[in-house]
Formats: C-alpha cells, structure tokens, sequence
C-alpha cells in the first residue's frame, strides 16, 4: 500500500476534485489501510468544527475552494 501518495491526494479526495484513476487509488486504499482511513476522518472532524467555528464567530474567511484552486496551479506551475 501507498500511504504517502494516498495521504497526498486526500484533500483532493475529500473534496472530490481528483481524477477518476486517482480517485479509485486513494478509494481502494482506504478500504484497506486503516491508518489512512483514520486520516481521513480526523480530516473531516477538523473541516467540521471549522465550519461550525466560521457560523459562530461571523467573521468573512478567504474562499477555501479558490484558495486551494490557487494552491493546485501553483504547484503545478513550480513543476
């Protein structure tokens, strides 16, 4: 098993965003790595209680969505 390619896609993974190869990669990895599974859903918690923090306090935040969209070509542009 991958675990570090796997946990290099998860946030794309959780967000959907990947290719399908990928995304069947990181799907079948995780139904057979508990430690990245475990991963995946201390990734979740954390965007949950993020979510719940930015209602509570009223406060505007960047765009998560654009930030990472940035993030992504930025890489691929060092490359």
């Amino acid at each position: 098993m991958d675990c570090a390619k796997s946990l290099e896609l998860l946030s794309e993974y959780h967000a959907n965003s990947l290719e399908e190869t990928e995304n069947v990669f990181v799907r079948t990895h995780l139904t057979g790595c508990t430690t990245c599974h475990v991963v995946l859903e201390e990734l979740n918690m954390i965007l949950q209680a993020t979510l719940i923090l930015r209602e509570a306090d009223g406060i505007s935040y960047p765009d998560e969505s654009a930030l990472w969209q940035r993030m992504n070509l930025s890489k691929k542009g060092a490359h």
